[in-house]
């Protein structure tokens, strides 16, 4: 069908003033507003520091551009914050949650005090998409790959059962076969790493390559410590000399699958979300602004300053990958619980 000139003219006004009329709306609404970053963990940590470089740049991209804050809510392992900015916060789009990627599937883990569907979420942006690596210390008799696959038992540390370093020392004892002694308590992996190198611990899995690269690298550059293995639904461009798990050791067909579906928080590993009520244009207007900043010369200057390594997932495409992990099957959910002892 052909469509006359003065159609296509009136079209075109209306898409015009529908797009002003939005614009409008954010600029009215924002202006003169702050727009809480709530972050489910203490001050100082990976998801803090990425939170507070979102909150110094995100506010130019806003329309209105709206004072951002950023704010601690500790405790629960993230759960917590989560249930507040699902149920609780205002969700009119002045709140928004930096959240820990392992709460997107603890519902299929049957985790208690889980009061939120991560699905329904909104989900704005990952600033990270992330590899896990495995550090162990050479007085543990571990130097290498070889040296940990004939390890009969190993002592590891976590700061919680919930947490991807126990997850991963977890997935890394079944696929290895070796007796884990899973030691937890520790506040952080700072302190886990801490105890590590101080010979109380062997070594270490959950130490994702962002964080690697900022904060564990000292004692590898030392030798005295390596990175022995790497984990993930696929390898890091930037560890090439590191060792692969699914290419050094041959898994069945239902375990691997159970490890895919567990590495799926790597895949959106610096998430933020609106409640499940905001309004979808102004889910549209930050989604928006999340992709102008890291865009921003400024953002990535600062970014590569502090050693903040950045990949984006965008939020339809995390969308995306919760509606496939809450849609595999029973056996293959069932098989991930039992290795990560949930």
């Amino acid at each position: 069908m052909r469509i006359s000139r003065a159609a296509a003219f009136a079209a075109g006004v209306s898409v015009v003033a529908a797009f002003g009329t939005t614009t409008a709306i954010a600029d009215d609404f924002y202006k003169g507003k702050t727009v809480s970053i709530f972050v489910g963990s203490g001050a100082g940590g990976g998801f803090d520091t990425y939170a507070r470089l979102v909150g110094r740049h995100l506010g130019a991209h806003i329309p209105g551009k709206p004072f951002i804050k950023v704010q601690n809510r500790p405790g629960a392992g993230g759960r917590g914050n989560a249930n507040l900015i699902y149920n609780s916060d205002p969700q009119d789009g002045t709140v928004i949650g930096a959240l820990g990627p392992w709460l997107s599937l603890e519902p299929l883990w049957g985790q208690s005090g889980v009061k939120f569907d991560p699905p329904k979420f909104q989900w704005l942006m990952s600033l990270g998409r992330e590899v896990s690596t495995c550090v162990f210390f050479n007085k543990s008799g571990v130097t290498d790959v070889k040296a940990l696959m004939k390890k009969p038992k190993l002592a590891m540390g976590t700061s919680g059962p919930t947490s991807p370093m126990a997850s991963d020392a977890l997935i890394l004892a079944h696929a290895l076969k070796f007796k884990l002694n899973l030691v937890s308590g520790f506040k952080g992996s700072r302190q886990a790493f801490m105890a590590s190198e101080r010979g109380e611990l062997d070594g270490n899995c959950g130490l994702w390559y962002s964080s690697l690269q900022a904060q564990y690298m000292g004692p590898v550059t030392r030798g005295v410590a390596n990175v022995t293995l790497q984990l993930g639904r696929q390898p890091h461009p930037k560890l090439k000399g590191v060792p692969f798990l699914y290419d050094v050791v041959k898994l069945s067909e239902i375990d691997r699958k159970a490890m895919d579906l567990v590495f799926t928080q790597m895949e959106l590993a610096r998430p933020y979300v609106f409640g499940p009520k905001v309004p979808q244009e102004r889910t549209a207007v930050i989604r928006k602004a999340f992709l102008d900043m890291t865009k921003d010369p400024a953002f990535m200057a600062t970014a590569n300053k502090m050693k903040l390594e950045i990949e984006i997932v965008k939020g339809e495409e995390i969308q995306s990958l919760l509606a496939k992990a809450y849609a595999e099957s029973k056996d293959v959910v069932a098989a991930a619980r039992k290795i990560i002892n949930r």
